[in-house]
């Protein structure tokens, strides 16, 4: 919901109503919300030890997007996807994995790093358009990658390194999470390793388009997805 408000609705109003209700319920442990209520029943057994603190900071990640500036390096880059993404498996774990949580924060952190990065490669041509640049100002200054060449679509050897340095990233920390995944139950941890290795996939589809993410939607087939998903269980 709180993407939504920002990403359909550019809504800031929406988004202080739902930090607001967020408040409400930590407070005073109840709700009329059905997000809430639903939270409350599966958190009921540990709530005074529920950290709700990445709840809150997604709420803050949003706002980022709201106000959105870019980024001046990679490290203010992963403190945008910290919030926006590695806060999602924050909130999640003490759900799925309660008695690993702590363990599992790398994870979380790790994971939400690597979709995010993802998403803005995959995205970076229909971001341009809409005037959100997300790649860091100082790698591509870097990697002499323009302004003038990103918004012609250009595709160079400049652009490949500029990519390829996120890239690396985002699968070196997808690796970092999926070594991960053993410390999840069973039946937690098939779907999680699943949707780690299907995700991952995007960024090999963009390679085998060229690198075209200007005119090509960077997508990963059913065929893929099968062979993908085959692999893994002969793994298990």
């Amino acid at each position: 919901m709180a993407d939504d408000y920002v990403d359909e609705d550019h809504d800031i109003k929406k988004l202080i109503r739902l930090e607001t209700q967020l408040n409400k319920y930590v407070t005073f442990k109840q709700t009329s919300n059905f997000m809430w209520r639903s939270l409350k029943r599966h958190t009921k057994t540990y709530y005074d030890k529920f950290d709700f603190k990445p709840f809150f900071e997604m709420i803050e990640g949003q706002k980022m997007d709201l106000n959105f500036k870019g980024y001046e390096t990679v490290e203010d880059l992963l403190g945008y996807c910290y919030h926006v993404a590695s806060t999602v498996g924050l909130m999640l774990t003490p759900i799925l994995a309660y008695e690993k949580q702590e363990s599992l924060k790398d994870f979380s952190i790790s994971l939400g790093y690597a979709m995010q990065i993802t998403n803005i490669l995959r995205d970076i041509g229909q971001d341009a358009k809409n005037g959100r640049i997300y790649l860091p100002k100082k790698l591509m200054n870097e990697a002499n990658y323009t302004y003038s060449s990103l918004s012609s679509g250009i595709i160079n050897d400049e652009f490949i390194y500029l990519f390829e340095t996120l890239a690396k990233l985002a699968e070196t920390n997808f690796d970092h999470a999926l070594k991960d995944t053993i410390l999840f139950p069973k039946d937690a941890r098939i779907p999680l390793s699943l949707a780690i290795l299907l995700y991952k996939e995007i960024i090999n589809v963009v390679r085998e388009n060229g690198y075209d993410v200007f005119n090509k939607r960077a997508i990963v087939s059913e065929l893929r997805k099968k062979e993908i998903i085959n692999n893994y269980i002969k793994t298990l």
